[in-house]
């Protein structure tokens, strides 16, 4: 385990496990912001990691969102939190390893922008939705505007985003916006569990997933279906030339467990 001021990385095989530690609320500060970056920047770039989950220390919350001593001390600026924007993964756009959240509590703010910015989400059942920023005198910025009301129906989103009321999990869970609710003591287990079975994946398989969903989700049926190779993707042009291309059905075939090279 590597601790990055208030950031636990933890390796368990091919996961790389990533823990807010800064006791009360978890809140984000530059350094905190930039220790996530840095995270996330050794997890994209490790080829021995293939899924990252993150999550909170402590039974309360999960992330509070930014450090409003350090907002009213008058850091404005999203750049000066570091490679990736704020907290580090919102921005991490060429990032085609899946990331799971793993949310234990009160998730608030930039901490519901990291969760906005994962593939997966769990959640324990004392976990609430907040976006408070315009209470604030700003908006949510690192991907609570931008990414809610594609998740949403866009009326509710604007509520949400407007009112700065609590969204709760029922909502959540109507919505589809999270994966499955778990005790506590059972989240971490879980969310390793799933990250277990991404793992058993072709590496480059699960990464040209994550790249094509990402390169197609704003385009039509038409253009996502019939446009692909036009997009040319490199994680998806080195799957369809790999040897693990032709190791998945040849193992298949052979009654086996696939080898997988990810080359």
């Amino acid at each position: 385990m590597t601790t990055q001021s208030s950031v636990r990385i933890t390796r368990r095989g091919k996961i790389s496990i990533v823990t807010l530690d800064r006791p009360k609320a978890n809140a984000i500060n530059i350094a905190t912001s930039e220790a996530l970056a840095a995270a996330f920047r050794e997890f994209r770039e490790d080829p021995e990691l293939s899924v990252a989950i993150v999550t909170g220390a402590g039974e309360k919350f999960f992330c509070g969102g930014w450090d409003m001593n350090e907002a009213a001390s008058g850091i404005k600026d999203s750049e000066e939190h570091g490679a990736g924007g704020f907290a580090g993964l919102h921005e991490l756009l060429d990032c085609n390893k899946p990331v799971i959240a793993a949310l234990n509590g009160l998730t608030v703010g930039g901490g519901w922008e990291i969760a906005l910015a994962c593939d997966l989400v769990l959640a324990t059942p004392n976990t609430r939705f907040w976006f408070p920023e315009v209470q604030r005198g700003f908006i949510a910025d690192a991907g609570g505007v931008q990414r809610l009301p594609r998740m949403l129906p866009k009326r509710i989103a604007m509520e949400v985003l407007l009112t700065g009321r609590w969204f709760e999990l029922a909502e959540a869970e109507h919505w589809g916006m999270i994966n499955a609710v778990v005790p506590a003591n059972e989240l971490l287990p879980r969310a390793i569990a799933l990250a277990e079975t991404i793992c058993e994946g072709a590496p480059l398989s699960v990464q040209a997933t994550k790249e094509v969903v990402r390169a197609t989700e704003m385009l039509s049926d038409r253009e996502a279906l019939t446009g692909l190779a036009k997009l040319n993707l490199p994680i998806h042009r080195r799957m369809m030339a790999s040897s693990d291309f032709i190791e998945g059905p040849t193992a298949f075939t052979e009654g086996r467990a696939p080898v997988w090279t990810g080359r």
